[in-house]
């Protein structure tokens, strides 16, 4: 796996249509992005590029969310998977703002980019 860049990981952010605040290096393999949508929510994202993602991983996010308070939480496996322990301590942590992805799930979709596409009312269609 080429581990991915620091732009690479803020574009792939952009991509999924968020705005990206701030992007924290916290390892060469490790970054937390603090992301707004549409709506001005925001979501933390604690992203791993290694194989294997653990709970030791899971419970560094929940920490980031107490500390900072965040509408919603994902933890991202680049190019890996969750491993059994990760997937049971969200499960226990049972928290409903976190979620465990291997893709950048894309930004909510806001009550205008609901009614309206590509220009045209979906009333109209």
């Amino acid at each position: 796996m080429v581990r991915p860049s620091t732009r690479s990981v803020e574009q792939m952010a952009q991509d999924a249509g968020y705005h990206v605040v701030t992007v924290e290096q916290l390892r060469a393999n490790r970054w937390l992005l603090t992301l707004t949508d549409s709506s001005e929510q925001v979501t933390l994202v604690l992203v791993q590029a290694r194989p294997l993602v653990g709970s030791s991983d899971v419970q560094d996010l929940a920490e980031f969310v107490q500390l900072r308070r965040p509408g919603s939480a994902i933890l991202l496996a680049l190019g890996g998977a969750f491993s059994a322990s990760a997937l049971r301590t969200c499960a226990e942590l049972g928290d409903r703002h976190m979620q465990l992805c291997t893709v950048m799930p894309s930004a909510p979709a806001t009550r205008a980019d609901d009614l309206y596409s590509h220009g045209v009312p979906v009333a109209s269609r």
